[in-house]
């Protein structure tokens, strides 16, 4: 069984990198980090780092990692970025 899914804030900016560090840290700590990005309207590169390097360090340990429902804004910064491999994640 999957762990709920933590909503990600609909502004991802600079303000928001620090819970959400904290909340991809507590993911990892449950076992599997997943994220919902459905209410994602605007979003940062810290912030986007702070994903790839959550999925990096879930499969690191052998844990899941899932991105669920990007919003089209979400979506749109991690493949301009070019971190669309590194989001990418299993359950």
């Amino acid at each position: 069984m999957s762990p709920a899914p933590h909503a990600l804030a609909a502004s991802l900016d600079l303000t928001a990198a620090e819970p959400l560090r904290a909340a991809a840290q507590e993911s990892l700590g449950l076992g599997a980090a997943v994220f919902d990005g459905s209410a994602v309207e605007r979003v940062s590169t810290p912030c986007l780092q702070i994903l790839a390097a959550t999925a990096l360090a879930a499969r690191e340990r052998g844990i899941g990692f899932r991105l669920t429902n990007p919003s089209a804004v979400l979506a749109e910064a991690i493949e301009d970025l070019g971190l669309s491999a590194a989001m990418r994640g299993e359950m």
